[in-house]
């Protein structure tokens, strides 16, 4: 059975408004036990909390939305800075480990569980009115840089044998994965996507021209860099 693809965008953005309800009518459970229940599926299928559940990444994505549509600028971190930058978030999650806490930068905290329980401090207000005002020029900038729990969750979904497969045979290299990954990975260079950022948005599937990015049972070698870019970076460098 074909899959509109476009269909899933607005399937998840349905899911995505429900939880965003949810939170703020206080009909919904509460997300830790939520994360709670959808961890067991991360293990087999990837992180599809972040992606699809959680209000404060919702939040991001539709000021993302809104920059685009006010033709704001679109800044994307270069590659060089990416790869590292991108560890951030690691980082800060095996500190609050060790016991040094970072919670002043917890915004998915405030919004999710403070924010409408009247809760907020004025400060944490400020944190997170930073990050909500920079999610209109930077794609899910807490998501990507500062949330322990994605990289908690993230670490666990490395090994899914479901996820994001990249046929290279049918890949033109237009970059469009890779560029409207919200997650900044590169996706044109996997063959299965096995990043630990991969949050499941599924918008590299909807966006491929070529329709050769599926959501499926992992097959043959994945993860790797496939042997034709491979070729194309030395040729480049």
């Amino acid at each position: 059975m074909k899959v509109n693809h476009s269909s899933i965008q607005i399937i998840r953005f349905i899911i995505q408004a429900l939880f965003m309800l949810g939170l703020v009518f206080s009909f919904m459970p509460k997300y830790g036990i939520v994360g709670k229940y959808l961890f067991f599926t991360i293990l087999l299928f990837g992180v599809f909390f972040c992606g699809w559940v959680c209000p404060f990444g919702s939040l991001q994505d539709w000021m993302a939305r809104l920059g685009r549509l006010l033709k704001l600028p679109h800044i994307r971190i270069p590659d060089r800075f990416q790869k590292y930058m991108q560890l951030s978030r690691y980082a800060f999650y095996v500190l609050g480990t060790a016991g040094i806490s970072f919670a002043l930068l917890n915004a998915r905290g405030a919004f999710n569980h403070n924010l409408f329980a009247g809760k907020l401090t004025l400060i944490a207000g400020i944190v997170l009115g930073i990050f909500v005002v920079a999610a209109l020029f930077i794609d899910r900038p807490f998501c990507n840089y500062f949330c322990t729990k994605g990289a908690y969750y993230g670490l666990f979904g490395v090994l899914r044998p479901f996820g994001i497969q990249r046929d290279d045979t049918k890949c033109i290299h237009c970059h469009l994965c890779d560029k409207k990954c919200p997650m900044n990975i590169k996706v044109e260079n996997t063959s299965f996507v096995r990043h630990p950022n991969c949050i499941n948005c599924t918008t590299c599937i909807s966006v491929c021209p070529m329709k050769c990015i599926r959501y499926q049972l992992a097959r043959g070698k994945q993860g790797l860099l496939p042997q034709s870019d491979k070729t194309k970076l030395h040729s480049k460098s």
